[in-house]
């Protein structure tokens, strides 16, 4: 058999079958990230017990609009800054694929405005691995996730 490159939709969604391996797998990653972005208040609804929907809304950071689109690529984050920093991890999570593995499993919105008073609420649609483009949207300053239709 010769070896060649996967697709990168079949790529996506071996690195999603890592990451999520049920809801309860996607709520840990997304409760981790509104954590590591200094959220004070972080709210979780499930429908479905996640398989129809999940929803996780914190007051975090929140995203600009440039880092929205990153947010959704692999290997992008924003916990590494340097990667001398690599043993000395002190978040939650780091890898960068949770978002886009999480979004090559399911459809995902993802609304974002900085906490800063730094500008308007975005958003980011990821349908089956494909990204669309970030869009004006409302919203609180923090983020707000919501993945629907897993596998």
């Amino acid at each position: 058999m010769p070896i060649r490159i996967l697709p990168e939709t079949t790529a996506n969604r071996i690195a999603a079958g890592e990451v999520v391996e049920r809801p309860a797998a996607v709520v840990k990653e997304l409760v981790e990230n509104a954590l590591d972005a200094g959220a004070a208040r972080v709210s979780v609804t499930l429908d479905e017990g996640g398989m129809g929907r999940v929803v996780v809304e914190d007051d975090g950071a929140g995203m600009a609009p440039a880092e929205l689109d990153l947010a959704v690529e692999r290997h992008a984050t924003s916990k590494l800054p340097e990667e001398a920093l690599l043993f000395r991890i002190a978040t939650l999570g780091f890898r960068g694929e949770a978002l886009p593995s999480i979004g090559a499993v399911s459809r995902l919105l993802i609304t974002s405005r900085p906490r800063d008073g730094g500008g308007d609420a975005h958003a980011i649609l990821v349908e089956g691995g494909r990204k669309g483009t970030v869009q004006p949207a409302s919203g609180a300053p923090g983020t707000r996730v919501e993945m629907r239709d897993l596998f």
